[in-house]
């Protein structure tokens, strides 16, 4: 009777064992990367410029406390979502000396920190729109257009398997937004 009990665990647990190595398991986004405006714009912390910038009542310059903005997407705190939307919208009226390190520092953080970079679309849909998203990869192109010349299309491959590593085991609505992403790069 004991050898039967034995060898009927042994048979579940080993059924159990393939159901589970057969099935495709999605990691979970374990942070809400929902961004409220509201608090940060009359927050004092925030520099007068960022908040002028978000509501575009002025246009990026390649002055120092513009460029010193852009680090501001590096920033570690609650404001550096609040600091994603705004170099957001700058990116529509970058040039220039602007544009320059607003590209590098685009292609820097959609390359390490690609979940949170594709989470801020997916769980900000009425902050951030398709055009944003075209910026964004607009203004990575451009860098590796001017970082890559020549070989542009080997850094657009490359580009494409570092953030599909970086999502690697996540739903398939970050495949889809990177493969749309680097399809905008043209």
């Amino acid at each position: 009777m004991n050898k039967l009990i034995i060898i009927g665990l042994i048979f579940l647990v080993s059924c159990n064992s393939t159901s589970q190595t057969n099935q495709k398991v999605d990691k979970k986004v374990n942070k809400n990367y929902r961004i409220l405006v509201d608090k940060f714009l009359i927050n004092k912390n925030i520099s007068q410029l960022a908040k002028e910038l978000y509501l575009g009542k002025v246009k990026p310059t390649d002055n120092e406390e513009n460029l010193a903005l852009i680090d501001s997407i590096n920033s570690s705190g609650n404001a550096r979502g609040f600091y994603f939307l705004v170099i957001t919208r700058t990116m529509e009226h970058a040039d220039g000396s602007y544009a320059e390190p607003l590209g590098i520092a685009a292609k820097e953080f959609v390359e390490n920190n690609t979940i949170e970079f594709l989470s801020y679309f997916i769980d900000n849909k009425d902050l951030l729109t398709s055009k944003d998203f075209a910026n964004w990869s607009r203004s990575v192109y451009g860098e590796i257009q001017i970082d890559s010349e020549g070989s542009e299309q080997k850094a657009i491959t490359d580009l494409k398997t570092k953030m599909i590593t970086n999502c690697q085991g996540l739903s398939i609505d970050y495949k889809d937004n990177i493969m749309k992403f680097i399809g905008l790069m043209k």
